[in-house]
């Protein structure tokens, strides 16, 4: 078991504590499960896939303790401990061999940023990194809710206000990764950047508790 790993079954350890957490845990699941957290609305399509994904299992094949730190992050995004930004790119990412092309995708990468690939990776943290400079403007969710429409069947949405994040690196997975390593990131690092299969823009998910911000 790895340490991300490690990190998320103590993420499903503490939420056994509490039962009305287990049963949120387990909502959010089944709505992963049926795609409802990729179909747009409030966070935008391809979030879900930005906290976490996997080539080889399905979410509901997913070990329970991924679930666990899928629902923290989530839970960290919606009470405003984690924001997030999304950066255009040249494309989608193709396999991992195909490093070079993925690169080369990179380069094109919203010129705020600087979308780096390491080539080799041998063993590294990351896949690479995503760097910005001079002050990074973010919504930051405040963790209250409304509706913006008086129709009954109105979906709620998010109450945010703008801030500001000084320059700063992150590092850069690309493809499928656990949500426990881009919790383990946002823990170690203060943030991450997610480039998944499928989407062709980078999600940078930046830890408030970890980063200054204006």
């Amino acid at each position: 078991m790895t340490v991300h790993e490690d990190l998320a079954q103590g993420v499903w350890e503490d939420l056994q504590e509490k039962p009305g957490d287990v049963a949120a845990m387990f909502e959010l699941r089944n709505r992963h499960i049926r795609g409802e957290m990729d179909e747009g609305g409030i966070y935008g399509t391809g979030y879900a896939d930005a906290l976490g994904s996997s080539a080889r299992f399905r979410p509901k094949q997913w070990p329970l303790p991924q679930h666990a730190a899928f629902i923290k992050l989530h839970a960290m995004i919606g009470a405003g401990v984690v924001s997030y930004v999304c950066i255009s790119t040249g494309g989608t990412p193709g396999p991992d061999a195909d490093r070079a092309g993925n690169a080369a995708k990179l380069t094109k990468t919203h010129k705020r940023f600087t979308a780096e690939l390491d080539m080799h990776q041998n063993g590294a943290d990351a896949d690479g990194n995503l760097s910005w400079s001079g002050e990074l403007g973010l919504s930051r969710p405040t963790g209250i809710f409304f509706y913006p429409s008086t129709c009954r069947n109105a979906p709620q949405s998010i109450l945010i206000y703008p801030t500001k994040m000084r320059e700063g690196t992150a590092p850069l997975e690309v493809g499928d990764s656990w949500p426990s390593r881009t919790l383990m990131h946002l823990y170690q690092y203060g943030a991450v950047a997610r480039w998944p299969y499928g989407s062709e823009l980078i999600w940078l998910f930046v830890n408030f508790k970890r980063c200054s911000s204006r």
